[in-house]
């Protein structure tokens, strides 16, 4: 007969992470016109993670009404940029129209309240970061009529389709 183990002691050390359920959402990775200058075609970027709609329409969505303003009412992406499209998302328990284009060409349309929609550049997600980063401060001041286009080739982005 062998003699009993004895129990490892418990590791009673507070986790230096919070567990996943309480972790905070990622921000989107956006630039936006500062408020009272002149814009262009856009009024900013976002370059988001991945290319699931819902996750990253419902991140963008939520940083973009923050705690105190308008919901959004609608959004509309170009069709190309994502992998499945979603017809609606829930946003601060809001559902969310979710509207495609087949030629939108890197652009999300984002609706709050009643106001004009916001009108911002998408980087693609597998963008090298100083590629996507020269995009985003491009597309968040006055580009004039520089189209969606011109700026992700003017930073080296690539603009192929999937």
């Amino acid at each position: 007969m062998t003699a009993p183990h004895a129990a490892a002691p418990l590791d009673t050390a507070p986790l230096e992470t919070a567990p996943l359920e309480t972790a905070a959402p990622l921000r989107p990775r956006m630039r936006l016109v500062p408020s009272g200058t002149g814009r262009g075609v856009l009024d900013g970027g976002w370059w988001p993670r991945s290319r699931d709609a819902a996750t990253e329409l419902t991140e963008l969505l939520t940083a973009l009404a923050g705690p105190d303003g308008a919901p959004a009412t609608r959004v509309t992406i170009d069709f190309y940029d994502w992998d499945e499209i979603p017809l609606h998302i829930t946003v601060k328990g809001r559902e969310v129209r979710v509207g495609w284009l087949a030629h939108l060409d890197h652009v999300v349309a984002v609706t709050l309240g009643q106001a004009d929609p916001i009108l911002l550049l998408v980087v693609p997600p597998g963008t090298a970061p100083a590629s996507a980063e020269a995009a985003l401060a491009r597309s968040a001041v006055e580009t004039g009529d520089m189209m969606p286009q011109e700026i992700l080739a003017s930073c080296d982005v690539s603009t192929r389709r999937a």
